[in-house]
Order: structure tokens, then C-alpha cells, then sequence
């Protein structure tokens, strides 16, 4: 079992890069990100809520257990034998993970703010937005090796 930090960071950050093009082309509220963090570590988390349910623990735990929630934030391939075996490594990866997606949604947010109301951000910012997301997930299986 990976640890909850780990889970908790992958979530932010799937969720900062998931509304990166959104800070591409809308103005965002200056709240919202600070509360994307917490909601996406929070969607991470999800799937162990077995440890702390007062009822259907036995359910919640079969549910933890299956293939299902790689929905929350790849939980159940970060709770893999092999992330389990690289516990300092899966902990520094996750926050390198989230340090870049974090730094993502502070570049788009920064580029629609240097444009006008009136104008729309540059398609090849929007392109590049949109483009990290699946470079980062390859990054990222490429270092993590087989699991």
C-alpha cells in the first residue's frame, strides 16, 4: 500500500492538470486552486475510507481491493507490491508530480492573466496545456518501471 501522501498528491495533481486548459481559457477564481488541491487529494484518498468507516467495512475494503478504483487517482496500481517496495521513491515521484502540475496550472493562469479580457489565449499555449498532461503520465511510467 502506497502511502496516503502519495495518493493524496497524485490526486491534487491529476485534478490541477485535468482544469489547466480551463486556466488557459477562462479566468479562474483566485480561491479555486487551493480548493482543487484539497478536493483532488481528497478524490485520492477515497478508496480508504475502509479505515475509518463506521459501517459496511468489509464492502468498502472489497471495494479498496479492486481494479475499480484506479478511477480515484490510480489507487489500486499505487497500492501494487511493486509502488510498496519503492516507498521513498513512490513519496518522491508523487511530489515531483504534483510540484509540476502545480507549476502547470501557475503558468496557464499567469499567461491568461497577461492577455485581455477580450482576448483568448494563444492556441499554442492551449496546445501545450493540453499536451502535458499525457507527456507527464508517460514520464511517469517510464520511470516508475513495470509494475
Amino acid at each position: 500500500m502506497a502511502p496516503a501522501i502519495v495518493h493524496f498528491l497524485v490526486g491534487a495533481a491529476l485534478v490541477l492538470l485535468l482544469v489547466t486548459p480551463l486556466a488557459l481559457r477562462y479566468r479562474l477564481p483566485t480561491w479555486l486552486p487551493l480548493w482543487l488541491v484539497a478536493i483532488g487529494g481528497l478524490w485520492g484518498l477515497l478508496p480508504d475510507i475502509h479505515h475509518i468507516a463506521p459501517a459496511y467495512e468489509t464492502e468498502l475494503y472489497a471495494f479498496h481491493n479492486s481494479q475499480w478504483t484506479d478511477l480515484f487517482a490510480f489507487h489500486y496500481t499505487l497500492d501494487r507490491p511493486a509502488v510498496r517496495a519503492r516507498y521513498n521513491e513512490s513519496i518522491f515521484w508523487s511530489i515531483v508530480l504534483f510540484l509540476g502540475a502545480s507549476a502547470t496550472f501557475t503558468v496557464a493562469a499567469a499567461a491568461n492573466a497577461w492577455t485581455t479580457v477580450d482576448e483568448t489565449p494563444a492556441p499554442h499555449l492551449v496546445a501545450l496545456a493540453t499536451a502535458t498532461i499525457p507527456a507527464l503520465l508517460v514520464v511517469a511510467a517510464a520511470i516508475g518501471g513495470p509494475l
